[in-house]
């Protein structure tokens, strides 16, 4: 519920007019219903999580890729590093698996 206020009375009032079964079969369902939207945020942030690393993988591969034909066009590893946001070192590496 939105309104705090509402939500609040309406847990009072349950609460008083409520045999303990009832009141404990109520808490149970208030706890299964937390838990079902705690596992469903949950799931939201890992499939934003695992967006953002393919997104990262993504943009990896396309610098490798543009390293690549730049390196079989004869640009130098430090351009090449400037352009593509590589380090020196992994231009040089890619240009050690192109030969």
């Amino acid at each position: 519920m939105k309104d705090e206020i509402l939500y609040s009375a309406l847990q009072n009032w349950e609460k008083l007019s409520a045999t303990p079964e009832e009141y404990q079969a109520y808490e149970s369902r208030v706890k299964r219903i937390l838990d079902e939207e705690a596992a469903r945020r949950e799931a939201e942030l890992e499939v934003q999580e695992a967006e953002q690393r393919g997104e990262k993988i993504g943009a990896q591969k396309e610098k490798k890729a543009t390293a690549r034909r730049l390196l079989a066009k004869g640009m130098e590893v430090k351009d090449i590093a400037e352009v593509t946001g590589l380090d020196e070192d992994r231009v040089i590496e890619i240009q050690r698996e192109i030969n």
